[in-house]
C-alpha cells in the first residue's frame, strides 16, 4: 500500500476511534453507524463480517485493532 493509502486508514481509524472502542468491546455496530457507514468501513477494511451462531457481527479487523491501540497507547 501506499503511504497515503496507509495514512488515510490510519485517519479512519483515529476518526471513528469512540464507536470503534465500543464496537471492539461487543456493542453492535448498527447502534453507531448507518448502513452506508457499515458498508464503507467493511470496503476501506476497518470492519469485518464474522458469522456466529445467530447471523452476522461486524468486527474490528486486526490492522484497525493494531492502529487504535498503538494510538491509544500514545495518548497515555
Amino acid at each position: 500500500m501506499s503511504y497515503e493509502v496507509e495514512q488515510s486508514f490510519r485517519n479512519l481509524v483515529i476518526f471513528y476511534q469512540k464507536e470503534l472502542l465500543y464496537i471492539d468491546k461487543g456493542q453492535k455496530a448498527s447502534d453507531y453507524f448507518s448502513d452506508p457507514q457499515r458498508k464503507k468501513l467493511i470496503k476501506q477494511g476497518v470492519l469485518e463480517r464474522i458469522y456466529v451462531h445467530r447471523g452476522c457481527r461486524l468486527k474490528l479487523t486486526n490492522k484497525a485493532n493494531y492502529v487504535l491501540n498503538s494510538y491509544m497507547t500514545q495518548q497515555i
